[in-house]
């Protein structure tokens, strides 16, 4: 043949093949994903989330080339202190609210605090003011007053509630 003829011919592609799938190895599709979520979770509440994501990127990255891997090891430097914090703070709350009984507000609270919101707007509205400008020296002194009463009685409660004047108890 000539070459004219190889090259108008349309290229050969493989036939499209379907491999039979049987039950028995989609069931064990589920019990190998099942056992690495369980291991995941396992993992994750023994070593805490920021270790098991650490180790998770480092299983992960194995492969990957020198030059890509650089940029991410320096992302991930980054995001490590921010995630171990993330949890040491939630980890902080979690037990506070157990220990002050801290609930979820329910539909009252916020129907009570929306009323007072409108109560604030409405008051606003009815004094007419364009600009802070607008508000006269008194209420300005008034209003540094009650933020001053307020931050001491936050500084005062921290204290009772710390037993310490500076710091925690050992």
């Amino acid at each position: 043949m000539s070459m004219r003829v190889l090259s108008k011919a349309t290229p050969v592609t493989r036939a499209y093949i379907r491999y039979a799938s049987t039950e028995s190895s989609g069931q064990q599709a589920i019990n190998k994903a099942t056992t690495a979520f369980n291991d995941l979770t396992s993992t994750v509440r023994s070593q805490g989330v920021t270790k098991s994501l650490c180790s998770l990127y480092q299983k992960a990255t194995g492969p990957i080339p020198a030059s890509i891997k650089a940029p991410l090891n320096k992302a991930v430097g980054v995001l490590e202190p921010v995630l171990y914090y993330s949890e040491v703070v939630y980890q902080l709350g979690r037990q506070v609210a157990r220990g002050q009984n801290f609930t979820l507000p329910n539909k009252a609270d916020f129907m009570a605090a929306e009323t007072q919101l409108f109560k604030v707007l409405d008051f606003v509205k009815a004094q007419n003011l364009k600009s802070i400008k607008d508000i006269p020296l008194e209420t300005w002194k008034n209003g540094a007053i009650k933020t001053f009463e307020l931050s001491a009685l936050f500084v005062i409660g921290e204290t009772v509630g710390r037993g310490n004047l500076l710091g925690y108890k050992d």
